[in-house]
């Protein structure tokens, strides 16, 4: 891959917010309400794009949407784009989003889930390391938002090193974000290696199933000498998890196209919503259909859809060492 652009964050940029792919956030608008006031307590001046608060199943015609983002990718004054949340239909954006004005204008862009269709894109066509981190509606615009995940934004987007081997209590309750609640449950874990070893790559990665998403376009990644990282969605229903049948699906259908072939390591983020029964079955799973490769392989992180998270930079070098007991997952910064 040729040289990549390092777009950085610093206290006081301006922001651009956009919806991509779900319309949710014209739905609840007190959480974007929130998560703006909290960016702006932090120093952030924060701009809404025109069509973020559309409602329904999809937030505007995708040309709608791309517009929000050729407008902020283009806009010199804007230094970093954040999204609502996720969905199922950036994909829909492939053919609309100006790609060499990001390549000449290098942002920030972050988000989880179906935003990997949009930072597998940018890292090919742009050539920007983009991070998988909270969006507004999911993290920021909690009632409470948790410290942890806003630091660890903070931190990333200045392009600093990060340590992932302290792993934190989480959260992965279902809130009906009309009832507008704190979350209270909160669950112990553990980073847990599945397979020992060695090994160092450039990171990249995304939500399992959106991944898949790319597949037989142009965006679908290489992986080679990759340490990869791979979190799962929610389930049909925003309370439910993703079956181990659909993961199993997944999983085998990317070792079908060759996807691990060139892995050099694999991270995988606590699974929403799944009992330790299931995260065990989960693990053997993973074990299970891997076999035929030898990376290290280390569960239970904080990326993804339960909270707190970090926030992860795309293509930064990155380091695992990993034995039974004890694993660090060293990501290095541009500092």
């Amino acid at each position: 891959m040729r040289k990549m652009n390092y777009p950085r964050l610093e206290q006081g940029s301006k922001l651009g917010i956009i919806s991509p792919s779900s319309g949710l956030a014209g739905l609840f608008p007190h959480r974007i309400e929130r998560g703006i006031k909290l960016l702006e307590k932090q120093g952030f001046q924060v701009v809404l794009g025109k069509n973020a608060l559309k409602k329904g199943q999809i937030s505007g015609k995708p040309e709608e949407r791309a517009e929000d983002l050729n407008n902020f990718i283009n806009d010199d004054e804007i230094k970093g784009i954040l999204t609502t949340i996720g969905g199922d239909y950036s994909i829909q954006l492939l053919e609309l989003v100006d790609f060499e004005g990001m390549k000449k204008s290098p942002k920030i862009f972050m988000g989880f889930s179906d935003i990997t269709v949009l930072h597998l894109a940018f890292l090919k066509n742009s050539k920007v390391s983009t991070f998988y981190g909270p969006s507004l509606l999911s993290n920021f615009g909690e009632v409470n938002p948790l410290e942890f995940t806003l630091k660890s934004f903070i931190e990333s987007t200045k392009r600093k090193s990060i340590d992932l081997h302290n792993v934190v209590e989480y959260t992965d309750e279902f809130i009906d974000w009309s009832e507008d609640k704190p979350k209270t449950i909160f669950k112990k874990t553990k980073l847990t290696v599945l397979r020992e070893g060695v090994a160092k790559g450039n990171l990249i990665g995304g939500c399992l199933p959106s991944i898949l998403r790319t597949a037989g376009t142009t965006v679908f990644p290489n992986f080679k000498k990759g340490i990869v990282f791979l979190e799962l969605p929610e389930g049909n229903l925003p309370s439910d998890s993703y079956s181990l049948s659909e993961t199993d699906a997944d999983i085998s259908q990317l070792i079908e196209m060759g996807f691990f072939e060139n892995c050099k390591g694999l991270l995988f983020g606590i699974p929403y919503r799944y009992s330790d029964s299931l995260k065990k079955q989960f693990h053997s799973l993973i074990l299970e259909r891997l076999k035929e490769f030898d990376f290290p392989i280390i569960a239970e992180l904080n990326f993804g859809h339960t909270d707190p998270i970090y926030t992860l930079p795309y293509w930064h070098k990155t380091k695992i060492k990993s034995t039974d007991s004890d694993a660090v997952i060293h990501i290095d910064g541009l500092d």
